[in-house]
């Protein structure tokens, strides 16, 4: 298989490149009542998760992505890590 090919064949989703782009984050996507795709969704990555913990949603990816910059950019000015 050439390079090419190979690069069509497996490059990474959109979603893989937001899931990479913040590894501290659990990203994932909903699912509505009736068996259709909801938001997408993110949530800090931990070993036990907080019932209060913070969940990002948003209806596509690039919103969630603004989400998540401007989550993390507000923690950071605060000089926290949640």
């Amino acid at each position: 298989m050439d390079d090419e090919r190979a690069t069509l064949l497996f490059s990474p989703s959109a979603a893989e490149i937001l899931q990479a782009d913040f590894p501290g984050w659990l990203i994932w996507r909903d699912f509505k009542p009736e068996g259709e795709h909801g938001d997408w969704c993110a949530r800090r990555h931990t070993s036990s998760p907080s019932p209060d913990a913070v969940v990002l949603r948003h209806t596509d990816l690039e919103g969630l992505r603004e989400l998540l910059e401007s989550h993390e950019k507000q923690q950071e000015q605060e000089g926290r890590d949640d």
